[in-house]
């Protein structure tokens, strides 16, 4: 079925519509190949340092996910899961094979975006848009990180371009596209819901658009988005509805601060897009809320629609709730293309009333991204010229882990297992750099609540076997809490480890014999 011409047009006829007809301006390639080479570069970067940076614990438990198959996990819905497995299968299990389906991800995603911008603000406004999303440290660590965020991103914009082609072409094919899209965000984050409540927003906002409404191609694409997600559902469903309850009470019992918590809400948008870009948006919010809302032009309507409800949402929980850094990100992708669009206004307002210093605060805010975005990097390979906590020396502390459980198995002549004595960290990166997720658990084993462990570990295997425990630190409590699971319990033992460059890390190993299983 195809819209009516009147229906469809150009993206509603808005008093700024001429700066949605994309003309190519040959002085204006400059742009063209800044964008298409800061993508490129970036890529490179991430391909270069994909093998040389350790995976950080959070990677090596979405790896461990790969490694037990399921239609969803306790944590998170299973495309990172999926993800990591396709690179794995191609590329072995290695840092390279876990990391590169989320660095190819990463210049589709830039292509996406500028495709949605360049339908709806012009092709110089989405070559800006990428070049924000190049310079936002959340969106480059996207590229890197394997995280249910990468996928998320990726997912997102082709929501947003599908959509976008939709309304204005009425093509049938978009809009399964659409629901496509949403349906796989949804697989990669419980987040993504929020684009189909964007998308109604959008249209009941639109006197242009609104008439979608009334159609059935939207619900369908709907339909095909909750088709898609129903992998989780039937897993929940099967699983006492165990991820979703967790997801909406995992912070009902904790304390909270409420300035602390919503302090640490603005430092985290600080560091997902540096202070520059922060104030950027933060004007950018204001005159595009107006010509969306107030003047009722499409192009603005879209962007904000698709940004705003979901950080509303991150913001006022900030009060009650302990947030992080990348929750907001799928907000900034539409906002960057209204940043990019008011980008030459501002332009011509500081040009005109402070002699060209605009020109000084734009070069110190890209030197300022490049230069953060290159120390992450660096720190996470290298340590240089700091060190992350959880980043580095996993390898060589699994070694020591690996080596201490050998030796154990031959002094008692029984097959010998490893706990990572906390949430996952340790668990996580051992059975990633021993390629051992059989006779590797994290805190599970020792009461405590497992997380996704507890879906795919049966503590009866372990029963009267010994066991290396794995402990970032030693409490008053912990060989008193070691020997109520196990019959015998060595001192611990500390051992110091050295990574690549100057990464360095520590812990205690513990030989224990005889594990207590309770139940």
């Amino acid at each position: 079925m195809t819209a009516m011409p009147h229906e469809l047009g150009t993206p509603s006829l808005d008093k700024d519509s001429n700066s949605n007809i994309d003309i190519v301006d040959p002085g204006k390639s400059t742009l063209s190949i800044a964008s298409v080479g800061v993508v490129l570069i970036i890529t490179i970067i991430h391909l270069l340092l994909a093998q040389q940076t350790e995976l950080i614990p959070e990677e090596a438990y979405y790896w461990t996910y790969s490694q037990h198959p399921a239609l969803s996990y306790f944590d998170h819905p299973p495309m990172v899961a999926w993800i990591i497995h396709l690179g794995t299968v191609i590329f072995g299990n290695t840092e390279f094979g876990v990391r590169i389906i989320v660095i190819a991800l990463w210049p589709v995603s830039a292509w996406l975006l500028f495709m949605t911008g360049r339908l709806w603000f012009g092709r110089e406004a989405a070559e800006r848009a990428v070049l924000l999303f190049c310079l936002s440290p959340i969106f480059v660590s996207f590229g890197f990180i394997v995280t249910p965020d990468a996928p998320l991103i990726f997912f997102w914009l082709l929501t947003l371009y599908a959509t976008s082609k939709a309304l204005q072409s009425g093509q049938n094919t978009f809009w399964l596209l659409a629901g496509l899209g949403l349906g796989c965000a949804m697989l990669s984050k419980y987040t993504a819901v929020m684009l189909a409540g964007s998308l109604f927003i959008f249209l009941i906002s639109s006197n242009n658009y609104r008439y979608w409404l009334r159609r059935i191609e939207p619900w369908l694409a709907l339909l095909l988005g909750i088709m898609v997600f129903s992998p989780v559902l039937i897993w929940n469903a099967q699983h006492e509805w165990a991820s979703f309850i967790f997801q909406a009470t995992r912070t009902v019992d904790v304390q909270h601060n409420l300035l602390k918590e919503a302090g640490t809400f603005w430092l985290y948008q600080l560091a997902a897009l540096t202070p520059f870009l922060l104030v950027f948006y933060a004007y950018t919010l204001l005159t595009a809320s107006k010509r969306a809302w107030i003047h009722r032009e499409d192009r603005w309507n879209f962007a904000m629609s698709f940004a705003l409800p979901l950080f509303i949402i991150f913001l006022l929980a900030s009060f009650k709730n302990k947030g992080h850094v990348n929750w907001t990100a799928p907000t900034y992708l539409s906002w960057s293309l209204a940043a990019a669009a008011i980008y030459p206004e501002i332009r011509n307002i500081w040009q005109i009333q402070r002699g060209g210093w605009w020109r000084i605060l734009i070069w110190a805010s890209v030197v300022f991204s490049v230069v953060g975005i290159s120390i992450a990097h660096t720190s996470l390979a290298w340590g240089f010229p700091f060190s992350f906590s959880n980043a580095g020396a996993w390898q060589s502390l699994a070694r020591e882990a690996g080596d201490a459980r050998a030796k154990l198995m031959s002094s008692t002549g029984k097959s010998a297992f490893i706990i990572g004595g906390d949430k996952l960290n340790n668990a996580a990166e051992v059975g990633f750099y021993l390629q051992d997720t059989v006779d590797v658990v994290n805190d599970y084993a020792l009461g405590g609540s497992g997380i996704g462990y507890r879906y795919w570990v049966d503590l009866g295997q372990f029963k009267d076997r010994p066991a290396i425990v794995v402990l970032p630190k030693i409490g008053l409590n912990t060989v008193r809490q070691l020997k109520s699971h196990f019959k015998q319990v060595d001192e611990p033992v500390l051992v110091h480890v050295d990574g690549k460059g100057q990464k360095k890390r520590t812990a205690y190993l513990v030989k224990c014999q005889g594990y207590i299983p309770k139940y």
